[in-house]
């Protein structure tokens, strides 16, 4: 193996072990900010209030596939959710056979009150970021998201 290789082996290890470094940072944030929202609830609930906060009304079953949950575990939640007035259904205006549902005005509340400490501590990280660095970072996200730019 030639040196250029063992450089390559070794650059994707590096970036492997700060991908896991962010995402256990992150996932350990998500359960915090799920306790800020409600501590009575399972952290994959506050991932379905996220979801609704971020894209809006949804089905259950697009909820479901977004989040990587089955069905059946996303109907307990949401009927949870529902019981404490942070989630309600509507008919959708598209399918009036469909059911959406979204965030009651108090999920909206606690959710942006439960985001504020997870925002303050992801601003704090980068803030001394210049444009052109911030800029970079969410370029390369986007493309190893494989995302589109909007």
């Amino acid at each position: 193996m030639d040196n250029n290789n063992i450089k390559r082996i070794e650059l994707e290890l590096k970036l492997g072990r700060e991908l896991n470094a962010l995402i256990s940072a992150s996932h350990a944030l998500n359960v915090k900010t799920a306790a800020r929202f409600d501590s009575t609830l399972q952290p994959a609930a506050f991932l379905l209030v996220r979801w609704l906060f971020s894209f809006g009304p949804a089905s259950a079953t697009v909820l479901a596939e977004s989040t990587a949950m089955d069905r059946s575990s996303v109907s307990r939640l949401v009927n949870q959710l529902k019981k404490l007035g942070y989630v309600q259904s509507e008919i959708s205006p598209n399918d009036r056979r469909g059911i959406l549902l979204s965030l009651t005005e108090l999920g909206r509340k606690k959710t942006i009150d439960a985001l504020k400490e997870k925002e303050s501590l992801f601003y704090e990280r980068i803030s001394k970021w210049d444009d052109s660095k911030l800029e970079l970072f969410t370029e390369m996200l986007r493309d190893f998201n494989c995302q589109d730019p909007k």
